[in-house]
Parts: C-alpha cells; sequence; structure tokens
C-alpha cells in the first residue's frame, strides 16, 4: 500500500508533525461478494466464532459489514474491543483472499499460572502455601499422637 508523509510547519514554533496524507483519500477497498458457505452476516459471524454472533442484528446489509470502520464499529455497540479486533481481522483476511477462506473459530489464549510475568511469583507462593499446609497438618498430627497416649 502506498503511503506518503507530509511536513507541516507550524508558524509560532520550529516544531514539526508529520501526518499521512493519503490514508483518507484512497479509495475503500471492494466488498466482496458472498459465497454459498457465507451468503450474509449471521453466517460469516457464526463461522467466525467467540460469541460474534451477538453482534449480527447490528448489520443491515453485508456492504455495509465491509464498509464499516473500527470507530463505526464501536458507536454501534460492538464490544468489547476484542470482539471488534477479531471481526475486523476475519472481515480483512475474508477481503484480501477474495472469500476463499475457510472460516473457523481460533480460541482464545489461556494464560497459565498467571502469565508469562507473573509465572514466577505465582509459582512460589503457591509453594508458600502448600509448605504451609503441610507444617499446619504435620503440627496437627503430633498433637493428636501425644493424646492418644495419655
Amino acid at each position: 500500500m502506498f503511503t506518503a508523509r507530509c511536513l507541516l510547519l507550524l508558524p509560532s514554533t520550529r516544531a514539526l508533525t508529520f501526518t499521512r496524507c493519503l490514508h483518507d483519500s484512497l479509495p475503500p477497498p471492494p466488498v466482496p461478494a458472498t459465497t454459498s458457505r457465507t451468503p450474509d452476516v449471521p453466517a460469516f459471524l457464526r463461522q467466525i466464532g467467540r460469541n460474534t454472533i451477538q453482534h449480527a442484528p447490528k448489520f443491515e446489509t453485508w456492504e455495509q459489514f465491509f464498509s464499516l470502520t473500527s470507530g463505526q464499529l464501536r458507536n454501534l455497540g460492538v464490544e468489547p474491543p476484542r470482539d471488534r479486533r477479531y471481526i475486523l481481522h476475519w472481515r480483512e483476511r475474508y477481503r484480501v483472499l477474495n472469500g476463499d477462506v475457510v472460516l473457523k473459530e481460533h480460541k482464545r489464549g489461556v494464560k497459565v499460572d498467571g502469565g508469562e510475568r507473573r509465572r514466577a511469583s505465582v509459582l512460589a507462593k503457591r509453594r508458600a502455601d502448600a509448605r504451609k499446609e503441610q507444617r499446619k497438618s504435620a503440627q496437627e498430627g503430633k498433637e493428636s499422637e501425644k493424646g492418644n497416649y495419655l
């Protein structure tokens, strides 16, 4: 994709600002045709999964679905942002491959042990709790044995 940067000089300061000039002036990408596997928007959302079918009533036509921006989707009420990004990802993939793509759900990742950054602290806390429980049960066992011998 062709992008260009324009140089804007601010009269009161010597600061330079770079902006993208052609972003809004480029023609919108074409809307792909429907296929027998995806005849309408609800079928598309049902196939990509992650409960995105709940947003189907917000789209009136196939053309509207492929022409909305992220901000317009937010104004329609497609929340949370994770769902919006997921729908936009599949929509662009479908558009680029011209409908020749197998739509299937990509499962969300699951953090194990609090995620990569917290893993060491979560495991250390879990081991400390296990040692504490072990000491507590050992202490209770000694107290119960004392009562048996007296």
